[in-house]
C-alpha cells in the first residue's frame, strides 16, 4: 500500500488494464480494483468465518455474511489509507490519476517527483497514519460493543489496520516507510537520489529479514514453521526485493536525466517539399551531413517527417519515382519538442506522445532538427 511513481517511457493506456474493475471517481481520481480482490476476499472471509463459528456456533450460515461484511470493512479501510495519500498529494497540487485497490498491492498513482523533502514526507507518512487511526477507532469501538460478533469484528479490524500501519512504516522501499526514509535522507544530504538509494537498500534488507523470518521465529519462540509460513515469507520477500530493485534502477535512470539534452541529441535536418523525390532527398541530406528530412508546405512551414525506416522500405530503383510526401508522417501537436528541453521534459514528451521521431524547434519556432527515440535510448544505455 503505497504511492506509485512510474519512471518508464511508454505511455499509460487510455483504458484500464485487463483484470481491472473501474469503480468510479473520488475527487476526480479514478478508483479501480483488481479482479484478484475477489478470490482473496473469499479466502479471508472463509478464514474469519472459522473464528466466528468457533465463538458463535448458533449463527450457522450467517457467519459467512458477517465474515464478508468484515472483508468489505477492511477494504474500505485500505481505501482510506490510499485516499490519505491522494488527498495530501492534491493539497500539494500534485496530480493523482488513480487509486487501485487490492489487499497486497494497493497503490495511489501519483504523477512525477516530489518537489521537496517535506512534500515527500507528508504524502508518504499520512497513509500509515490513517491506518493506525482507523485501527485505533476500531479498537475504541470494540470497547463500546458487547461481547458479540461486532466486538470480534472490530477487534480483528483494529489488529489488521495496526499491522498495515506499522508494516508500511518500515524504512524500506517500496513501503511507505521507505519514501519517508528517502525524504529524511534527502533533507539531511540535500540529494534526492541518495535518499532513493538508501531507502531502496533498506527495502532489500527488510526483504532478506522477511525471508529469514520463519527460521528466526523458530529460534526465538521455539515454534516449528509451517509450509504456509515459508510461502508467505517468500511471496512478501520477493515483492519487497523487486520493489526496492525497481527503485534502485529508477535512481540510476534519473541520475542520467540532467545530461540528456535535445540540443545535443537532435539530428540535423534538411527541409524539402512534398514533391521532392526520395532519392533527391537522400542526396541532399548526405551533402548537408544531415540525418533527417522535414517536409515543408508551400509557406515553408514543417508539417511532416520522413523516417529512416520509411526510406529503407523503398527499393533504391524506386526512390527516384517516389515523392517524400508519399512516405512522410504528419507531425502531430505532441510530436514537437523544444531544443532546450532536457531529461525530465524529454521523458514526459516520449511518455505522453509516443513516436519514433519528433520535430525540434528553436526558441524562435524555427526548425532545429529531428529527435529520434532510438537516439534517446542509445544515450541512456551509453551513460
Amino acid at each position: 500500500m503505497s504511492e506509485s511513481r512510474d519512471p518508464q517511457i511508454p505511455a499509460q493506456p487510455a483504458g484500464p488494464p485487463p483484470g481491472t474493475w473501474v469503480l468510479g471517481r473520488v475527487k476526480g481520481i479514478q478508483l479501480t480494483m483488481r479482479v484478484t480482490w475477489l478470490p482473496v476476499a473469499v479466502l479471508l472471509a472463509i478464514g474469519f468465518s472459522t473464528i466466528i463459528g468457533q465463538q458463535f456456533p448458533s449463527l450457522g450460515g450467517w457467519r459467512y455474511v458477517a465474515s464478508f461484511a468484515f472483508v468489505i470493512a477492511f477494504t474500505l479501510s485500505v481505501l482510506l489509507h490510499e485516499l490519505a495519500h491522494a488527498l495530501m498529494a492534491l493539497r500539494f497540487k500534485v496530480s493523482v490519476t488513480e487509486i487501485n485497490l487490492g489487499f497486497f498491492a494497493a497503490g495511489t498513482h501519483i504523477e512525477g517527483e516530489r518537489k521537496s523533502p517535506l512534500e515527500e514526507f507528508s504524502i508518504s507518512v499520512v497513509g500509515p497514519i490513517a491506518s493506525l487511526l482507523v485501527g485505533g477507532a476500531a479498537y475504541l469501538g470494540s470497547r463500546a460493543a458487547d461481547e458479540g460478533v461486532a466486538y470480534v469484528a472490530l477487534v480483528q479490524l483494529a489488529v489488521a489496520n495496526l499491522i498495515v500501519g506499522i508494516t508500511n512504516l518500515l524504512p524500506g522501499l517500496p513501503l511507505d516507510g521507505g519514501w519517508v526514509l528517502r525524504a529524511l535522507v534527502w533533507k539531511l544530504t540535500g540529494n534526492m537520489h541518495t535518499g532513493t538509494v538508501v531507502a531502496a537498500w533498506g527495502g532489500r534488507l527488510i526483504a532478506i529479514a522477511v525471508l529469514a523470518a520463519p527460521v528466526i521465529l523458530e529460534e526465538l519462540f521455539n515454534r516449528q514453521p509451517t509450509l504456509i509460513d515459508f510461502v508467505i515469507a517468500l511471496a512478501v520477500g520477493f515483492f519487497l526485493w523487486m520493489g526496492s530493485t525497481a527503485a534502485l534502477m529508477q535512481a540510476r535512470l534519473k541520475r542520467k536525466l540532467p545530461a540528456l539534452q535535445v540540443r545535443s541529441l537532435a539530428r540535423r535536418a534538411i527541409a524539402v517539399h512534398a514533391s521532392t523525390p526520395v532519392s533527391e532527398s537522400v542526396r541532399l541530406a548526405a551533402e548537408a551531413h544531415a540525418g533527417a528530412v522535414v517536409v515543408i508546405d508551400g509557406d515553408g512551414k514543417p508539417h511532416a517527417l520522413v523516417s529512416e525506416s520509411a526510406v529503407a522500405a523503398i527499393a533504391p530503383n524506386q526512390r527516384p519515382w517516389t515523392n517524400v510526401g508519399e512516405v512522410a508522417t504528419r507531425i502531430g501537436p505532441g510530436h514537437i519538442i523544444g531544443v532546450n528541453d532536457t531529461g525530465e521534459e524529454i521523458l514526459a514528451t516520449l511518455r505522453k506522445n509516443p513516436a519514433s521521431e519528433y520535430l525540434v524547434l528553436d526558441a524562435q519556432g524555427q526548425v532545429y532538427g529531428v529527435l529520434a527515440t532510438a537516439d534517446v535510448e542509445r544515450a541512456f544505455r551509453a551513460r
